[in-house]
């Protein structure tokens, strides 16, 4: 029986090194130190520019495919805290937080931010990720129609 085993294991085998699949290639850091680039979560989007010690910013975040939020206005960081204050007819200002490459708007989110999102939409607990940080990064984003959000 034992033999019949290693015969049919044996069988099985046709002597070739099983195939060596790569691993992804992880991303390359992409820069902290300043707030200028792109943040992206799926087709949502966040740019902001620094220029003259101000920093703008440009915003879309995608709830579904016909709903969503998007502002603009200026941020401004302290610590691991970068708030966005929308500019335009609400009042709103969001502070998110940053962690390395990592920004998260918090789970409630001013009143008036409402009125820069469809009904059914809403900015709270928004999450990106830095994935350029360059201000070309940054220029690449698009709004709801195709426009640049900081350009």
């Amino acid at each position: 029986m034992r033999s019949l085993v290693l015969l049919l294991f044996l069988a099985g085998c046709d002597g070739a090194m099983p195939e060596r699949t790569e691993s992804p290639r992880p991303r390359p850091a992409v820069q902290t130190a300043t707030l200028t680039g792109l943040y992206e979560s799926g087709p949502s989007r966040l740019c902001i520019v620094e220029a003259a010690g101000a920093a703008r910013f440009g915003l879309v975040v995608r709830r579904g495919a016909d709903s969503g939020c998007s502002g603009a206005g200026v941020a401004a960081r302290r610590g691991d805290r970068l708030r966005l204050t929308m500019a335009g007819e609400a009042a709103c200002a969001i502070d998110a937080r940053l962690d390395g490459a990592a920004l998260t708007f918090p789970a409630r989110v001013p009143p008036g931010c409402a009125y820069y999102c469809a009904p059914d939409a809403g900015l709270a607990g928004a999450a990106f990720a830095k994935t350029g940080g360059a201000e070309a990064d940054a220029l690449r984003a698009r709004d709801l129609v195709g426009d640049p959000l900081c350009g």
